[in-house]
């Protein structure tokens, strides 16, 4: 189940969503796009995947995670495969629009996949796998660009087919039945007071289960700390690749080198679970967090030397895995009983941050400099890491 549920993290993600910052410098001079105008159809994928996002997460307690899986799969292929033929900065925008929603449609499935087919005790481990599928789509875009060099367009077709390579495998092998469904079947099972029933022992999606006065003390520090990732992280994963072409001088090849370092770096994110377990969910949320502002203030400083360049792609390639890691694993110790809500609850938090911090971005580097953006974006991940979360989360050791 990690396998294919990975590849299509890669997908979504790493190519169908986060390939647009990849491409971005390319897109810029064939459609003749300024800043503000980058940032606004990078939002308008993030504002897709919050809208897709809220379907899934009330789908696919109800359905099962391989209906779901499927149309991220599809969403995937029909964004990317748009991009690709786009004749116009809208239809550039439509198609990173509908390849943005693909991301929101494809993580609460994952969550439930794992959830029905992993041991409980193995779900940590297996959703931060899953998770770091993101990081092998952008590892694998970057070679896609050297070998397709100034041929975005064929890259984003090469992209496309392997997207529907991926929807078969996961059509395939996807569980049908949902996790609730196998409560039923098993007699329903026990609610800790965090959860809505409905008198048969099943726990019921609803505000009030996810922002309720019993939940609220334990969901409010996740939600919080998940929008001010979205937003800071905003813009390194629209405009850095921009910074280093344009303030940093750096030609093709070292460029998407510097992208494809993001991608591979970001593959230690898969020990998320691991970490968490270890030293605790406050520490390594506190200490990823500090890393990735350290990632952006040093990218800000010195975008044109190559070394920290680069060392900079690799402190925010791990860092931001991990802390996606630490929100989804957070987020299934403050939502057990429907895995999937608690997922995309979580989720959808980052792709809001992610919505509002990718035209903020764009503005900001209009108004001042790239750079100006780069150690104001810094200062909120910095922040962020204020925010501790709760120490009785069942099944999570927090620590200090």
């Amino acid at each position: 189940m990690v396998a294919p549920g990975l590849a299509l993290i890669a997908v979504t993600y790493g190519l169908a969503r986060f390939a647009y910052g990849l491409f971005l410098p390319e897109m810029r001079g064939a459609f003749d796009l300024s800043p503000s105008l980058l940032g606004a159809i990078g939002a308008g994928s993030y504002l897709a995947y919050s809208a897709a996002i809220i379907i899934a997460l009330v789908y696919t307690s109800r359905t099962g995670p391989r209906r779901m899986a499927v149309a991220a799969g599809a969403a995937a292929v029909a964004g990317i495969a748009a991009v690709a033929a786009a004749p116009a900065a809208w239809a550039l925008a439509l198609g990173i629009l509908v390849a943005g929603a693909s991301t929101g449609l494809a993580s609460p499935p994952m969550g439930e996949a794992v959830a029905i087919s992993v041991g409980e005790e193995k779900q940590d481990r297996a959703n931060a796998l899953i998770n770091s599928g993101t990081s092998v789509g952008v590892a694998l875009s970057g070679p896609a660009a050297l070998l397709l060099a100034g041929q975005w367009r064929l890259a984003w077709a090469a992209f496309a087919l392997v997207g529907l390579a991926v929807l078969a495998w996961n059509a395939a092998v996807m569980p049908r039945e949902a996790v609730a469904d196998r409560g039923d079947q098993n007699g329903g099972s026990e609610e800790d007071g965090a959860g809505a029933g409905n008198g048969s022992g099943r726990t019921r999606l609803s505000f009030s289960y996810l922002m309720g006065a019993q939940v609220r003390p334990r969901s409010v520090p996740l939600f919080v700390a998940a929008l001010g990732l979205g937003f800071a992280s905003a813009v390194y994963w629209t405009f850095s690749r921009d910074l280093v072409v344009q303030a940093g001088d750096l030609g093709q090849a070292g460029s998407t080198l510097f992208w494809t370092v993001i991608g591979i770096s970001g593959l230690a994110g898969g020990a998320a679970g691991d970490l968490v377990g270890r030293f605790g969910l406050t520490a390594v949320l506190r200490g990823a967090l500090v890393s990735m502002a350290g990632s952006m203030a040093l990218l800000a400083f010195a975008p044109g030397v190559l070394p920290l360049a680069y060392a900079s792609a690799a402190l925010f390639g791990s860092t931001y895995i991990v802390l996606t890691g630490v929100v989804l694993v957070w987020s299934v110790g403050v939502f057990r009983e429907i895995p999937s809500a608690g997922l995309g609850a979580g989720f959808l938090m980052i792709a809001v941050g992610q919505a509002v911090g990718s035209p903020a971005a764009g503005v900001l580097a209009g108004m001042t400099s790239p750079t100006t953006a780069f150690f104001s974006f810094a200062g909120v991940a910095a922040l962020t890491a204020l925010v501790r979360p709760r120490p009785d989360l069942q099944g999570l050791q927090v620590g200090e």
